[in-house]
């Protein structure tokens, strides 16, 4: 069920829809002078070597919040945390402290690493938070170098651990991205699902399918293993997702001459970057086609996975966005399979424009608000022993900590 302009959608419904139409006086001069500029402003820079990329330049504070840089030995894979300096920020009136790690892809045309801006709004996001969500910027390997066919399984490999990790700590897992990196989290979320789908299943028809890729550093025991792993991983958070790398939604043409940032060029060459085979090889067996890289694309049954495993999808984009035909799809396939969720459509915007809130636009501002208050609420769902968020900037003291009130390491 679809809201009306400047409404929302009924509670129950399995999907909600909270529709904007105000565009500000700020925003209508920002497109007409960035529409020019595009696709320079968006256009990679020089191809990173194969594998997770080390962002050696990353800034070390953003927010009140320190930046912690860590190789995931066992994949390879350069992870970057959020770490709040006053460590009563982790440290509620009311519960243990962080009970959620996020993990966040950074869009970039799946060619290039986190930019200044996305520290900026995932610094925001994480203050907004601290006590609920420990974010983390995952460096994920990218084209050409490293396109969809070598980084999707080391991506697997490292979800799952992730999530054996957060399982043993007792916390939930949550994947965020925007645009390119909206893909690879929602990539990842439909593969943990159909994935330990499977697992179930087979373990329910006494077959030997076992965990795979799945290992818990304790000896296997499937049925303790799959009640501890079935539910962590909680939601999918999406910013403007590149949903289809078709590029072949018959609405994208008459958007085209409206998108301020992207464009169909831009966004063809994109897809074709990603789906690409490595260097030296001739093909990958991945195309455009393929639901690993166009998550819209998954079969109802894979849907239907992520409905059963109980992970909600939350996204936010624009409909001056070339994306957004796609976006559409994905969102009305969500709500035909029982995905349950909650998105924000903002009539007359452009791509991933919550990002644009770090610097004081109103609708970035308003997006920002939005994704914080959807993380908030499903942790209100989740843990409705924990109330409330402080952000850094309201936190003065450093309160007295008893035995159950400190915080656990992720």
């Amino acid at each position: 069920m679809t809201a009306a302009p400047g409404q929302t959608t009924p509670k129950g419904q399995l999907v909600t829809v909270q529709r904007e139409t105000d565009l500000s006086l700020l925003y209508r001069v920002l497109r007409t002078v960035i529409k020019p500029l595009r696709p320079r402003l968006v256009k990679p820079g020089k191809p990173e070597p194969a594998g997770s990329p080390r962002l050696a330049n990353h800034p070390k504070r953003k927010n009140g919040c320190k930046i912690v840089e860590r190789c995931h030995e066992r994949t390879d894979t350069w992870l970057y945390d959020f770490v709040p300096e006053t460590s009563s920020s982790f440290v509620r009136k009311q519960g243990p402290g962080p009970l959620h790690n996020v993990y966040y892809f950074a869009g970039g045309g799946f060619q290039s690493p986190p930019s200044g801006q996305h520290w900026s709004f995932v610094g925001k996001i994480a203050s907004s938070l601290a006590g609920t969500h420990r974010f983390t910027i995952v460096s994920y390997p990218l084209a050409p170098n490293s396109p969809a066919s070598e980084s999707l399984p080391v991506l697997r490999q490292l979800l799952t651990r992730l999530i054996s990790e957060s399982a043993t700590a007792g916390k939930k897992v949550v994947l965020m991205g925007d645009s390119a990196g909206a893909n690879v989290a929602l990539s990842l979320a439909f593969w943990w699902a159909s994935h330990l789908s499977k697992t179930i299943d087979a373990y329910s028809r006494k077959t030997s399918f076992g965990l795979g890729p799945i290992e818990t550093g304790k000896p296997l025991d499937l049925e303790a293993d799959m009640t501890r792993l079935r539910s962590v991983l909680e939601s999918v958070v999406v910013i403007s997702p590149a949903s289809d790398l078709r590029n072949s939604n018959s609405q994208m043409a008459a958007l085209d001459q409206h998108d301020p940032l992207l464009g169909s060029e831009y966004t063809g060459a994109v897809a074709e970057a990603w789906t690409a085979p490595p260097p030296g090889e001739l093909d990958t067996g991945i195309n455009a086609d393929d639901p690993q890289v166009s998550p819209a694309l998954n079969s109802g049954v894979a849907y239907r996975a992520m409905a059963l495993q109980k992970i909600h999808v939350y996204g936010v984009y624009g409909t001056h966005d070339v994306l957004a035909p796609d976006t559409d799809v994905l969102r009305e396939n969500c709500e035909k399979h029982g995905v349950r969720g909650s998105w924000m459509i903002w009539e007359g915007q452009m791509h991933c424009f919550p990002l644009a809130g770090i610097y004081g636009m109103e609708e970035g501002v308003k997006g920002m608000g939005w994704l914080i208050r959807m993380l908030r609420e499903e942790t209100k769902i989740e843990h409705n022993h924990i109330v409330g968020d402080r952000p850094l900037t309201q936190i003065r003291e450093r309160p007295r900590l008893s035995g159950r009130g400190r915080q656990n390491s992720a």
